[in-house]
């Protein structure tokens, strides 16, 4: 059996798609615990090769990746980008309540 992952609940809650990866860092740097929670991972790697893929840092862990994130947005335009423009996922339907963070399906 094949396991089929969709792109589409690549979001913690309270991501969006339409966020910048600004929005997002911003969102993190709010609560230090947001830069440690391991939920957080998986998007930011995402981001991470997504703006980079040559350099992404193999097997890095939450800090490694918002610091590795938060060098780039000095780039021009980088921290405009949208999380759903980098990672290709639209949002679910239906979402948590804000300011719940939750696990969803990757």
């Amino acid at each position: 059996m094949t396991r089929f992952e969709s792109p589409e609940f690549a979001f913690v809650s309270p991501l969006r798609a339409d966020w910048t990866i600004v929005q997002l860092l911003e969102w993190i740097g709010a609560d230090d615990v947001r830069c440690h929670d391991v939920r957080l991972r998986g998007i930011l790697d995402a981001i991470d090769r997504a703006l980079s893929p040559s350099s992404a840092v193999v097997m890095a862990g939450v800090v490694t990746l918002v610091r590795s994130l938060a060098m780039r947005v000095a780039e021009p335009g980088v921290g405009e980008r949208t999380l759903g423009e980098l990672v290709g996922a639209s949002e679910p339907e239906e979402s948590a309540p804000a300011g719940v963070d939750v696990l969803v399906p990757v």
